[in-house]
């Protein structure tokens, strides 16, 4: 009896040795999800450019057909809003029409975060007056003259002895941003004008498009997927003098219309999981919506 008890000692330790083995063995087997692969019920808050709104719904509805177990929120508001709340930790994805600004980049660093940049689309910006206007087309200093105030009167641009009543965008809107970064400065030549005091401030491309429609003074700006028939889109040459080009997704592409932008998404650091996949998305399968709202893809 003496000698059974070690015996019986020695026999339990070394199956308890081998359990733990067999055990973690079988932990090491189990396989690991693959990066990027979708959890379940995972809401994903993308927030910002109104531009971007109606390709972000396309995109939204095409993701939800693949991985139906996400939820994707989509909102407007415009890129300023889109950006604090990617900021603040309140969205996951903040849609652009601008790239980030410096200020802003600096709160994101306070905030322990850290903006990545992702280009999803080109657009062009299309300078829309009403249809009865006769003129046809202008150039990049001429709508710098008109948007900053310097000239009033449709006559000083062969049209008729009309004051002429600017629809401007809201100042949270990247449009707004690039718009007077390209024309009202003229790419950087004119840094020290800014829009006419004298402005009507619109909260989305589509009611631009619909407050210009319905007045014959009016000229504004919408991207070009906003355009309707209810509106006339004006020739815009790069300089006085220079060749006139239509706003249109080939002229976007082949650079010669002067009014175009990228369009971007931000995400907090290089993205993971759903996010990735998500944005992989977008870059990928879902460009085929990026032509069909009359954006410009970014294969092209």
């Amino acid at each position: 009896m003496v000698m059974r008890k070690p015996l019986l000692a020695c026999l339990t330790m070394i199956l308890a040795v081998a359990t733990v083995g067999i055990l973690a063995g079988c932990r090491q087997q189990q396989p690991r999800p693959a990066q990027g692969s979708v959890p379940n019920k995972l809401t994903i808050q993308q927030i910002g450019s109104t531009t971007l709104l109606p390709l972000a719904e396309k995109w939204r509805e095409g993701f939800n057909n693949k991985y139906p177990q996400v939820k994707l929120a989509v909102s407007g508001g415009g890129s300023s809003p889109g950006l604090r709340a990617l900021i603040n930790g309140t969205a996951q994805i903040a849609n652009a029409s601008r790239p980030i600004a410096k200020k802003e980049k600096q709160q994101a660093a306070q905030a322990g975060i850290e903006p990545v940049e992702h280009i999803v689309a080109y657009d062009g910006m299309a300078v829309i007056v009403h249809p009865s206007n006769p003129v046809g087309e202008l150039s990049i200093e001429q709508l710098s003259d008109i948007f900053s105030g310097k000239t009033t009167n449709w006559r000083q641009m062969g049209g008729p002895d009309r004051e002429i009543l600017i629809i401007n965008r809201d100042s949270s809107s990247g449009t707004y941003e690039a718009f007077k970064k390209i024309v009202v400065q003229m790419n950087g030549t004119a840094s020290e004008r800014d829009y006419a005091a004298a402005t009507l401030a619109m909260q989305s491309n589509q009611i631009v498009v619909e407050t210009v429609a319905a007045s014959k003074p009016a000229i504004g700006y919408c991207g070009l997927g906003y355009l309707q028939a209810s509106v006339k889109a004006l020739k815009i040459a790069a300089t006085d003098g220079a060749e006139a080009a239509e706003p249109t997704v080939a002229n976007v592409k082949n650079e010669s219309y002067p009014i175009s932008r990228a369009l971007y998404m931000y995400t907090n650091g290089q993205p993971t999981g759903a996010v990735a996949d998500y944005i992989e998305y977008v870059k990928g399968p879902g460009q085929k919506f990026v032509e069909e709202l009359g954006f410009v893809g970014i294969s092209e």
